[in-house]
């Protein structure tokens, strides 16, 4: 089975800040890490490579930066590694992302499934999934957290309030993942070595010949304003003990009697 684990870099959470001109991230002065649930998606990917064979190819957007993420791909044992990146691709949204995540695929060839996180945590929009499997005409199984083969294609455990779900999809198929649905394989010093011989391929616009029309993002962001906190309580005024506690039984009394 040959899978394709959509990789991306995102900023430490701990250390976004927002552009308010932009209204977007501001990553000059922002460490960086990989999406978690992606690092669920290709652990899942690595899983089945183990029963299956095939290949693990591993696609992260961005500029040279974002090669630390493909390493890390590299050193948990994933075959291939392609980085996209073009000055046009720059202010994608949800739908030109996906539309550029497609024609990649397309360009590379021979998908059987296509995985990735349920959402990333720096836009948590949770789109590309859906948008690329109805671009690319594969069928879709989102929110997995759990795999498994069939004879056919995939099927898929995933939670649905205090029960689990089964769903099943025939190859080929995008799949997005819960974070946490699986446990990370740890990087051996096996892995490190190969991780330094990883080739990565960069993949432009010169290769994948989308339009000036493919690429005019039909979303934007209006404005970026912080969530209000509800107020959880208020203070019993009163010049003494006996006093609040009179004051805090008239309140109870009369939500009583309302």
């Amino acid at each position: 089975m040959n899978i394709y684990v959509l990789l991306k870099q995102i900023p430490v959470i701990s250390d976004i800040k927002i552009d308010h001109k932009t209204f977007t991230i501001d990553r000059s002065n922002t460490a960086n890490m990989a999406n978690p649930s992606d690092l669920n998606a290709l652990e899942a990917a690595l899983t089945l490579k183990g029963v299956s064979g095939g290949t693990v190819t591993v696609l992260t957007m961005g500029n040279e930066s974002c090669e630390a993420q493909l390493l890390e791909a590299a050193a948990v044992g994933a075959d291939r590694f392609i980085r996209i990146s073009d000055e046009a691709f720059a202010g994608a949204d949800t739908l030109v992302t996906a539309k550029i995540l497609a024609a990649a695929i397309r360009h590379l060839g021979d998908a059987d499934a296509v995985f990735c996180g349920q959402f990333s945590l720096d836009s948590a929009t949770g789109q590309i999934g859906g948008k690329l499997a109805s671009l690319l005409n594969f069928g879709l199984l989102h929110s997995a957290c759990q795999i498994d083969m069939t004879d056919d294609g995939l099927s898929i455990r995933k939670k649905s309030g205090s029960v689990y779900e089964v769903w099943q999809s025939p190859l080929p198929v995008v799949c997005s993942f819960e974070e946490g649905c699986n446990k990370l394989r740890p990087v051996t010093l096996k892995g490190k070595r190969a991780a330094k011989q990883a080739v990565i391929q960069v993949l432009t616009n010169n290769e994948l010949n989308l339009s000036d029309e493919d690429l005019v993002s039909p979303s934007k962001v209006e404005a970026i304003f912080p969530i209000q906190p509800k107020e959880t309580g208020f203070r019993i005024q009163g010049k003494d003990e006996a006093e609040s506690a009179r004051n805090l039984a008239d309140i109870l009394f009369g939500k009583i009697l309302a």
